[in-house]
């Protein structure tokens, strides 16, 4: 055997070893004790609001992490932004819902290929439980490639993969297949454990691959727009140490483009994401990680450290 192709499979098996017994925290390059958090941006894509809004984040350091919707209307404008700007981490919102009444999209591709994934107008179901009754395990295949396919032919370099309305979470078979297309293409999937760790259906799938977050922590509808900060002040506060976290914003503008979109909904709507944006933005969020000792990473790190 080739010496230095024996020298490369020790270091490979010293470094396998090292990591036996470590916390995800400690595999990271962090101490036991510390805090993780990811900020992240999701419905990137959505439209030319949004797009601004995550834009300004990233250039302004409220966010470190967001995801994209490929088959979304304004993908391909914020495309252009993620392939110039690589130093941001973006990953994909792998999207089979169009929950908006005046605002709706298919897939990427033809819908005599994906016919199973589209309702009676030829667009996406409005929601995840129409979605998985009605799909075929072999277009959502077809469609869960294609997007990845889209944004990597694009020049975007996703560092993980989410999906849109938790739509792949909806059953064994999809949820599977979420995390096969994950390892395949070595694109670290978003796994929520705070969510699926009482279900050993889905918990018995995973692998030494996949990296579970401990918490995938949002603002709850029906939370009362004056207690928004505290909310999120809340989530933060529980944060515990040796965790790795993400808490996930829906970003946007109150503006006439957000506003028609989602028709002034309370859930989602404009004035929500506006809330959203308010916070990222504010100085309450920076000195309250501080506070809490709270230290940022990345997908693209847990890219790294998973797929070497």
């Amino acid at each position: 055997m080739n010496v230095k192709l024996i020298i490369v499979i020790f270091f490979c098996v010293l470094s396998n070893l090292s990591y036996a017994g470590q916390s995800n925290v400690e595999k990271l390059g962090y101490k036991q004790k510390d805090k993780l958090l990811i900020i992240h941006a999701d419905d990137i894509g959505l439209n030319h609001s949004t797009n601004s809004a995550v834009i300004n984040a990233f250039k302004n350091g409220y966010i470190n992490s967001g995801s994209i919707m490929v088959p979304a209307p304004k993908f391909e404008e914020f495309a252009t932004f993620a392939k110039n700007n690589q130093q941001f981490d973006l990953g994909l919102h792998i999207t089979f819902t169009s929950e908006w009444a005046n605002y709706r999209w298919g897939g990427v591709l033809p819908k005599t290929i994906i016919s199973s994934l589209l309702d009676k107008d030829g667009f996406f179901y409005p929601n995840s439980a129409d979605f998985a009754k009605n799909a075929k395990i072999d277009e959502v295949e077809l469609e869960f490639r294609a997007q990845i396919e889209r944004a990597i032919q694009l020049g975007i370099k996703p560092s993980h993969i989410d999906t849109h309305m938790a739509a792949l979470f909806e059953n064994v078979e999809l949820f599977t297949l979420y995390l096969k297309l994950g390892r395949e293409y070595k694109i670290p999937t978003i796994i929520p454990l705070n969510f699926i760790s009482s279900v050993p259906s889905y918990m018995k799938l995973l692998q030494d691959q996949d990296f579970g977050l401990d918490s995938y922590l949002f603002v709850r509808s029906g939370t009362e727009p004056s207690k928004w900060p505290s909310f999120y002040n809340e989530l933060i506060d529980n944060i515990k140490p040796s965790e790795v976290n993400q808490l996930t914003f829906h970003i946007a503008y109150d503006d006439d483009d957000m506003a028609v979109i989602t028709d002034r909904y309370a859930d989602f709507g404009s004035k929500w994401r506006q809330r959203d944006m308010d916070y990222v933005s504010a100085l309450v969020l920076k000195e309250k990680l501080k506070q809490e000792e709270i230290k940022l990473v990345t997908w693209s790190q847990i890219q790294h450290l998973i797929y070497k």
